[in-house]
């Protein structure tokens, strides 16, 4: 069976083809989540705890970073893989976020410091994400606050346990590649048993 050619092996004319076909996978994910994101009605809080719908959020990311984790074993390219996953992952976790706080805002206008909207929200769980805090929005109450305090926590949690997971599966990928491709270079054993040569 004829194994894929690992990523550092390829011709730079097949190497620039499968980076600019992860490039385009990468843009369209991102961008069918930026559509769901400003496209999809915004749930208000309506007086109910956002606790549940954080939970299910967080479910659901911790499923998308599962699934991806043997994807990314088992790819032909684990490394890109592992790079596609990262890309379309953070982008998950912020718009999760930017969600929880819409809908916060929308539900009541003194959860921060000005009212959010789909662009504003994003724009603050990004600044909070890169650890900027430009302080122009911040938490006005004390539930925002310790949400705020939350994410904080989980991007700690995003940078060191997720891209450590991600990075620890496109090694493995790249091992069992490397495994594969020695089983396939050994000569099948001799069918005419031993002691006979073969012409």
């Amino acid at each position: 069976m004829t194994q894929p050619a690992p990523l550092m092996s390829l011709s730079r004319r097949d190497a620039w083809k499968r980076g600019l076909f992860v490039a385009l996978r990468v843009t369209l994910s991102v961008s069918a989540l930026f559509a769901a994101y400003f496209l999809i009605p915004t749930r208000s809080a309506g007086g109910k705890s956002d606790v549940p719908w954080l939970i299910l959020d967080m479910l659901v990311f911790g499923a998308v970073v599962g699934i991806q984790v043997p994807a990314i074993i088992r790819a032909r390219h684990p490394i890109l893989r592992a790079v596609e996953a990262m890309a379309v992952v953070v982008p998950l976790y912020l718009f999760i976020f930017a969600r929880i706080y819409l809908a916060n805002s929308l539900h009541d206008q003194s959860a921060f410091n000005q009212p959010l909207d789909t662009t504003s929200a994003l724009y603050f769980t990004v600044t909070v994400f890169a650890t900027v805090g430009f302080g122009d929005i911040v938490a006005g109450t004390d539930s925002m606050r310790l949400l705020v305090t939350l994410q904080m926590l989980l991007n700690l949690v995003v940078f060191g346990l997720v891209f450590r997971l991600l990075i620890s599966a496109a090694r493995r990928g790249v091992a069992r590649r490397g495994v594969e491709a020695d089983l396939g270079d050994r000569e099948p054993p001799d069918s005419f048993g031993p002691g006979t040569g073969s012409m």
